[in-house]
């Protein structure tokens, strides 16, 4: 499976898609207003999730595991109990 991710930045607002093997998987657009904006992105593997922390340490490549805490992933995310499987 080939995963590709395009980013559309216009003047206004800011579009993602997701595709999988050609197909749109995820489709998501904000205004470029939003009080919350995506800094960078990493390719990462989630290697210890800790539920009473709401958080999950991931491989990014380096030494130590990265921290990543559910608010990290933008205001729109409750939790991210739905991505456990």
């Amino acid at each position: 499976m080939t995963s590709e991710v395009i980013i559309d930045v216009k003047e206004k607002e800011i579009s993602i898609a997701l595709l999988e093997d050609k197909d749109l998987v995820e489709y998501q657009t904000e205004p470029r207003s939003a009080s919350f904006s995506v800094g960078n992105v990493y390719i990462a593997k989630v290697r210890k999730i800790m539920p009473g922390l709401n958080a999950c340490f991931v491989d990014v490549g380096f030494e130590k595991d990265a921290f990543l805490h559910y608010l990290d992933m933008g205001q729109h995310f409750n939790s991210y109990a739905k991505y456990i499987k």
